[in-house]
């Protein structure tokens, strides 16, 4: 699906002025696709396109026309661009299915038509009883054929409206895959930053940032292989979703790193964060090739909370803040921002 962006009026304002100033300065063409890139970079959806633009830049002076475009179609409408092409393509299999059975039961109701008109003529003329028999076998044979073409269209018509249904159902489960960690089965980036912004249009709600770091993922990794890593995310994922309250989202951040959005101040983060934070000292992990147990699973928390005229981006870095407090002073703990 496409990127998230905000529709509070303050917050796209910002982005506009930062976006504007930006694409003069590096020499940009304001029209719809650049505008859509540099919005894009300036309220950081989208970290690879980030780093595409900034490397494009560093090394061109500007961005070419070509290169716009093309990351406009990889990182804003790629994924919508493929969904609408494949919905199509589908609608239209299903339309041409029934073109071709109303043009069938057409020429078919032709034929009974003209063959009707024709019976009755020929009864008209020819009242001879023998010949009138005749005719109206005649007559019910091809009005029985008539209905059987009739059904056949009405179930063509009934399969398509299931094929149709079918074809809803896997649209919004795409939308919902769009939306999921494909590894942890929490929410992902995309899935985070439409979160951040419904949060930061709700100016009347309370809102909570906890970011959630593994505390030495790498020496896991290396110690005990990629595969047996992968389980750690995916235990630590689900312990996640347990402590997760129900108006708040869990979500995948980056690599090793976690985060909850929630609707509620900061004691409620810290409150998840500390419950997480045990629970995750719980875990015990086996790997199956040798049964060896890994249970000295522990993260690190950054706590923030939304504060008045406050923007998505600055929010992230105080939880940032917070949590590399919590690293550099001895991992495993919670720490509220300043």
């Amino acid at each position: 699906m496409p990127l998230e962006f905000p529709e509070d009026t303050t917050l796209a304002s910002r982005y506009v002025k930062q976006a504007l100033p930006m694409m003069i300065k590096n020499k940009i063409a304001p029209n719809p696709c650049n505008f859509a890139l540099w919005y894009a970079y300036v309220s950081n959806r989208d970290l690879a396109l980030n780093k595409k633009l900034d490397v494009t830049i560093k090394e061109k002076g500007t961005c070419p026309d070509i290169v716009s475009r093309e990351l406009f179609k990889k990182h804003v409408i790629k994924e919508e661009i493929a969904l609408q092409k494949n919905l199509q393509e589908s609608l239209s299999n299903v339309v041409q299915e029934l073109v071709s059975s109303v043009n069938d039961t057409k020429n078919q109701t032709n034929t009974f038509t003209q063959y009707l008109e024709t019976s009755l003529n020929e009864i008209l003329s020819d009242p001879d009883p023998v010949h009138i028999q005749e005719t109206v076998k005649n007559l019910i044979k091809t009005t029985k054929d008539a209905s059987f073409l009739a059904n056949e269209f009405q179930s063509q018509l009934q399969t398509a409206e299931e094929e149709i249904t079918a074809l809803k159902q896997q649209l919004d489960q795409r939308e919902e895959d769009a939306y999921l960690d494909a590894l942890t089965k929490v929410g992902n980036r995309r899935a985070f930053d439409r979160r951040l912004v419904e949060l930061f249009q709700d100016t009347d709600t309370d809102a909570t940032l906890v970011l959630v770091d593994l505390d030495h993922f790498k020496n896991l990794n290396d110690t005990y292989g990629h595969l047996m890593g992968d389980k750690v995310l995916q235990g630590v994922a689900k312990v996640m979703q347990k402590t997760c309250p129900d108006s708040a989202l869990a979500a995948r951040y980056g690599g090793e790193e976690f985060a909850f959005l929630i609707q509620g101040n900061a004691d409620a983060g810290a409150r998840v964060a500390e419950q997480t934070r045990q629970l995750l000292g719980k875990l015990l992990l086996r790997k199956k090739s040798d049964g060896q147990v890994i249970d000295n699973i522990t993260a690190s928390f950054g706590v923030a909370q939304r504060t008045a005229g406050e923007y998505p981006e600055q929010l992230i870095e105080r939880a940032d803040k917070a949590l590399y407090e919590a690293k550099e002073t001895g991992r495993n703990r919670v720490t509220m921002a300043a």
